[in-house]
């Protein structure tokens, strides 16, 4: 059995992979349609290969870390994004997990007064709304010699998921991110936004997709595994003024092709295409441990060509975007694609159902969400 290496970056959109030189000309690049329509729900589904996931926005078992440990893998996961916080079940199945991600910079005080009462905080937000930025988390090039080192401590064979967070929103620190006035613009005042602004933002994100895809080579090259197999994806993609919207914004519940359309990338295994991101762990599963390892609870299917019993890519694929006990459903058979705006959203399975609704977590995970510039 080879070694498995996924990596997922954050807000990738697959329109913009030419930006990502060694992704797009060393792996087999495949569209592939997202879980859900932020990180959170998104990666908990990619991980689980499980709707489920998305639905409550939360890992829920079995993970794909806990099927390729049954298959004689040492599992490994590393990430600096508070969504992928154990508190939400992440760390479940990995042998070694580094979660790069502590409370950041309080910042200004009266927003930090706001935060506690929601009517408070909501005005406040409307007119001061929480920049994002990446100084608290962990810069992708040192996610990458953490990665590097955990991979390299291992026995083989070895199953590692890394999660980058430089190509989130705002591109970059200092003179590498979008300009705070711009950011802002383009949240509230897009239609003030002037050409030369819209082409600063377009500027950053493929600046950023160029250092993350350094890494990414970087990273295969460092590894001490001759014959990796090595799969590359997103949680979710960005806006960029397609329909009037910028970024990516989860309490709009949008689902827009910009943000649920992602690449999955690799180099030595072959996708049919239409796919969702739930089939990259069956598919990559099956092809290691074969198709008996691949657990029955999963909604992910192999796409593999050569997948037994396989009829090609999916004939339709379901995103689920919750968001505070509701959610936006989109299904689309690839020529359609049906929205459903704020439903109320339950899955059923084995006689239990299961809800969206909200997480609660601490006050020191929640500005760590601000911080990234989300809002409630």
């Amino acid at each position: 059995m080879r070694d498995v290496i996924l990596v997922s970056a954050d807000s990738v959109r697959h329109d913009f992979l030419d930006a990502m030189e060694y992704v797009s000309s060393t792996l087999t690049n495949h569209e592939a349609i997202t879980g859900a329509h932020y990180t959170r729900p998104s990666l908990a589904s990619i991980l689980t290969a499980n709707y489920q996931s998305a639905v409550e926005s939360r890992v829920v078992t079995p993970t794909v870390a806990e099927a390729f440990a049954d298959a004689g893998y040492t599992t490994i996961g590393l990430s600096s994004s508070p969504h992928t916080d154990a508190r939400f079940g992440f760390d479940r199945g990995f042998d070694v997990y580094h979660h790069f991600s502590e409370a950041g910079n309080r910042g200004n005080p009266i927003r930090q007064f706001a935060s506690q009462f929601d009517l408070i905080r909501k005005v406040y937000h409307r007119f001061k709304p929480p920049h994002a930025k990446l100084s608290n988390r962990l810069p992708d090039d040192e996610l990458i010699d953490h990665s590097i080192e955990a991979f390299n401590d291992e026995s083989v064979p070895r199953f590692m998921w890394l999660h980058m967070m430089g190509t989130h929103r705002p591109y970059g620190l200092g003179e590498d991110a979008v300009p705070k006035d711009i950011d802002r613009k383009a949240l509230f005042k897009p239609e003030k936004l002037t050409d030369a602004e819209k082409e600063t933002i377009e500027e950053k994100y493929r600046a950023t997709l160029e250092r993350a895809d350094a890494e990414i080579e970087r990273l295969v090259d460092s590894v001490d595994s001759e014959d990796p197999l090595v799969v590359f994806t997103s949680d979710h993609g960005d806006e960029f003024g397609e329909e009037g919207h910028w970024f990516h914004q989860p309490q709009r519940g949008r689902v827009a092709d910009a943000l649920i359309t992602v690449p999955a990338a690799t180099n030595d295994l072959s996708l049919e295409e239409p796919c969702s991101t739930l089939d990259i762990a069956p598919s990559i599963l099956a092809d290691q441990a074969g198709p008996d390892a691949v657990p029955a609870e999963w909604h992910g299917k192999d796409v593999r060509p050569t997948a037994e019993g396989g009829s090609g890519g999916r004939n339709h694929a379901l995103t689920i975007a919750p968001w505070h006990g509701s959610a936006t459903l989109a299904w689309q058979d690839f020529e359609t694609k049906v929205v459903a705006k704020d439903a109320d959203v339950a899955l059923s399975r084995d006689g239990r159902t299961v809800e969206a609704e909200r997480s609660e977590v601490d006050e020191d995970l929640k500005q760590q969400m601000r911080d990234l510039g989300y809002v409630e």
